[in-house]
């Protein structure tokens, strides 16, 4: 299985690029992230976000994808934070995408109006601060081959640097990929993913 594993805006950390090894034992995997060059490191998410906003933000992490040689052999794609929304906005380019999958993606409510490709399973913080999520569940539902749930985590809580990071949070939502074989289906993905998130509440599912 061809994968490819956006970063969120702190880049590829070391907890990332451990996370894309861990998936290169089973699939072939691409990673990609909102920087060109390796970010400095950041004290906090804040100094991460105005970094982020210096380098040219969700517009320049959007052109990243256009150096990406890959994209037509691309059949799963996982995002978090900025990198789940930038994998949604841009699912149009990946032509062999048949599964996707994001975590906390709220700049995704920049990006209602994109054209859904192939089933996408999206896990939503337990609040936003920034934003009304309610409007964008509420939005997102009406769409055919989206699984919506909302994690009892807050934002970044798979990210070890972010400050809301959960340990156990993170093992959860990892956990039903690092045993997907290369020879499983995709189908079969969706549906353990699926099972797998019963244990965060009562998804959102739309059909």
């Amino acid at each position: 299985m061809n994968i490819l594993i956006a970063s969120d805006i702190f880049g590829e950390t070391a907890s990332h690029l451990e996370l894309c090894e861990r998936f290169s034992k089973y699939h072939s995997v691409t990673s990609i992230s909102p920087y060109q060059q390796k970010p400095p490191l950041f004290a906090s998410e804040s100094d991460a976000y105005h970094y982020f906003l210096k380098e040219g933000g969700m517009g320049n992490y959007l052109s990243r994808f256009n150096y990406l040689e890959c994209a037509n052999e691309i059949e799963v794609v996982l995002g978090f934070s900025a990198g789940g929304a930038a994998i949604w906005a841009i699912q149009e380019i990946l032509t062999a995408l048949s599964q996707g999958v994001a975590f906390y993606p709220g700049q995704i409510r920049h990006y209602l109006e994109t054209n859904i490709i192939c089933p996408w399973q999206i896990v939503f913080a337990k609040f936003e601060h920034h934003f009304d999520q309610e409007d964008v569940l509420n939005m997102l539902v009406k769409n055919k081959n989206l699984s919506l749930y909302r994690a009892p985590f807050e934002h970044g809580f798979i990210n070890p640097q972010s400050e809301n990071f959960d340990v156990i949070g993170r093992d959860n939502a990892l956990n039903c990929f690092l045993n997907f074989k290369a020879t499983d289906k995709t189908a079969k993905l969706e549906a353990e993913f699926a099972k797998y998130y019963e244990k965060f509440g009562n998804p959102i599912v739309s059909d």
